[in-house]
């Protein structure tokens, strides 16, 4: 469907007065109203509630916003690509991942991309996790892969699993020795008050996963009285090696550590703790087939480690 002058509309919803957006628009505000009653006209229904000052948007206006966004992100999209192309550059692919899911993810999902988009130039976006929902919001990247943040005024999601949360300990630690759990069969850890006075290598406390952690020592009544905050899953890990003390990760990342062997596993909880994994972009975004492609060897690579929703 055409639009003539989409600006216009846009411009009234974003100043939410006719009057505001016709001096921002250097128009008369007879001029704009007229503009307005012929779209709705012409739309058969009404975009705008005139009874609210400020004005606000009808459940129609609210449909054909949203689609007036997705169609100026489009043609800037499509300017975009048609540059690239004229200038001869290859198609670039921005992807948000943190540092640690990235270097355990990308080894096993990129090569399968590479054969179907060889062309393409895949950018990476390193970043902590609690930013990566930003990356996402501001068009930085075309998706993230991230748990799903709180706060989606500006984005979209696709869930890819629930991944299951795995306690960490060295196999000679005195509380695990002597137990065959390892990570393909972990067994449950079934009193999580015994790690009150022990090293837990920990996320921060803003991260999805130490929110979780923490709600689950709450319903345990655990109180932990050592922890060492880390923003690297990767340092964590190393120092449980070390037999330094505990730690909690997902677990699809932990089969590339080089440390299995000296390592036990254990699930936590019951059901076992699980954390939502997502791809998240910018709400109304188009999204090119060489990011839907990226984004559906994720979802099949990750398939194996779906574990479904726990209660926590």
């Amino acid at each position: 469907m055409f639009v003539k002058n989409p600006e216009y509309f846009l411009t009234i919803v974003k100043e939410r007065s006719i009057s505001k957006a016709a001096d921002r628009l250097y128009l008369s505000q007879p001029y704009l109203s007229q503009y307005l009653a012929k779209l709705e006209h012409n739309l058969g229904v009404t975009l705008l509630d005139r009874s609210h000052t400020p004005l606000q948007l009808t459940p129609a206006g609210e449909l054909f916003h949203s689609y007036l966004e997705r169609q100026g992100y489009l043609r800037r999209q499509l300017e975009s690509d048609l540059q690239e192309l004229q200038a001869k550059k290859h198609q670039q692919l921005h992807i948000g991942v943190s540092t640690w899911r990235g270097s355990t993810l990308l080894p096993d999902v990129l090569p399968k991309f590479v054969q179907c988009h060889p062309d393409v130039q895949v950018v990476l976006h390193e970043a902590p996790v609690p930013e990566l929902g930003s990356l996402a919001a501001s068009s930085v990247t075309d998706f993230c892969l991230m748990h799903i943040p709180s706060n989606l005024t500006d984005l979209s999601y696709e869930l890819v699993m629930h991944e299951r949360i795995l306690l960490i300990a060295h196999r000679d630690h005195p509380l695990v020795r002597g137990l065959e759990s390892p990570c393909s069969s972990p067994l449950p850890f079934q009193d999580l008050r015994q790690l009150e006075h022990e090293r837990i290598m920990a996320l921060p406390s803003d991260w999805r996963l130490s929110k979780l952690l923490d709600n689950l020592f709450s319903v345990q009544n655990v109180e932990l009285t050592n922890t060492l905050i880390t923003t690297n899953n990767t340092t964590a890990i190393n120092l449980v090696a070390e037999n330094m003390g505990f730690t909690f990760l997902p677990e699809s990342g932990i089969l590339r550590t080089p440390y299995l062997d000296r390592l036990s596993f254990f699930t936590v909880g019951e059901p076992p703790l699980t954390c939502p994994m997502a791809l998240v972009y910018k709400k109304n975004s188009f999204l090119s087939p060489a990011a839907r492609t990226f984004m559906d060897i994720i979802k099949d690579f990750y398939r194996q480690f779906d574990r479904g929703a726990s209660l926590f």
